[in-house]
């Protein structure tokens, strides 16, 4: 029913017709819908870590020196690297958007203990982080180079346990003077501001970071996933682990190049083509009229080095 129509009462608000991105340009809403489609990726494909090798990585956790030593030394399969929550690396890795994951573990009362984790997945323990309290500038315990957690407790109202997916907004209240938050070191290094400092906590449990990835994978995938750990392990570029997954990456262009390389018949042909041709008798060198120091024109007859002489046919006899 339009606003021409009679039938509605002037007193009720008709909706206007607004102009779609499509329509502005010149597309109609079907043509707009099937570019989208076509654009989106479908839910039945595969993820991009089924066909290669996606590392991610949960906020904080800065694992930018590994991705630059596997990319610098071109190891194969491409590396993606993927930034995931910390609520929900556990359905990233079961889902498959990723194939391993860089998590920290302890810190939320739902994440699980390593040994419970094993169980399932494989979990690489590789270093712990330090618990820092995040105080505004204008906090008297900014004037103590570290903390205990009596310290902190007694001077002030620190803010209920801090979510790592919201740590943005305690750092925020704790710059507005609510009260201090506790973040692992390298989450509050990630929101650092100006308006706040943060301290160590001397007596707090460290809280582990460890590479997981699920059990069950296929032998390529497993395989490239543990070259990516011994990277993150500190093995060589020059091991033998590393040389074997380079020759297993450079097998493609090899049977690339075998591809195109002639077969043995079409290298015969060519050979056989060729000893066909007749020869033709190479031309006689023509001596000059000068030899060079020390080449006999006669038999038995020979001449000092560093002279010339002239060719004795040329000679005329007197």
């Amino acid at each position: 029913m339009t606003a021409e129509d009679p039938t509605v009462p002037l007193s009720e608000p008709v909706e206007t017709a607004h102009e779609t991105p499509a329509e502005t340009a010149g597309e109609t809403p079907q043509e707009s819908a099937g570019n989208d489609a076509a654009q989106a990726p479908s839910a039945s494909e595969p993820t991009d870590a089924r066909h290669g090798l996606t590392i991610g990585y949960v906020p904080g956790v800065m694992p930018g020196k590994w991705f630059g030593r596997w990319r610098e030394r071109r190891m194969r399969p491409v590396l993606r690297d993927e930034l995931v929550p910390a609520a929900g690396w556990r359905e990233a890795l079961d889902g498959g958007s990723v194939t391993a994951c860089f998590v920290r573990l302890g810190w939320s009362p739902a994440d699980p203990s390593l040994e419970s984790l094993r169980t399932t997945h494989h979990a690489v323990p590789l270093y712990d982080e330090l618990r820092v309290a995040v105080l505004s500038t204008d906090d008297v315990l900014g004037v103590l180079d570290t903390l205990t957690v009596a310290q902190l407790t007694e001077e002030s109202t620190p803010q209920p346990h801090a979510d790592i997916d919201d740590a943005a907004m305690a750092v925020e209240l704790a710059a507005a003077g609510v009260g201090p938050v506790v973040l692992p070191m390298s989450v509050a290094r990630l929101h650092a501001r100006k308006d706040v400092t943060t301290r160590e906590l001397t007596d707090a449990p460290t809280v582990p970071v460890a590479l997981v990835w699920p059990k069950g994978l296929d032998d390529d995938t497993e395989d490239a996933v543990q070259r990516f750990v011994g990277v993150v392990r500190g093995r060589k570029e020059t091991s033998g682990r590393e040389e074997a997954g380079r020759a297993a990456s450079s097998s493609e262009q090899r049977e690339k190049k075998a591809a195109e390389q002639p077969t043995a018949k079409e290298r015969v042909e060519p050979v056989a083509a060729a000893s066909s041709t007749p020869k033709k008798p190479a031309a006689k060198a023509q001596s000059g009229g000068w030899a060079k120091a020390g080449a006999s024109t006669k038999p038995g007859l020979r001449r000092k080095p560093g002279r010339k002489v002239k060719n004795g046919r040329n000679k005329k006899r007197r």
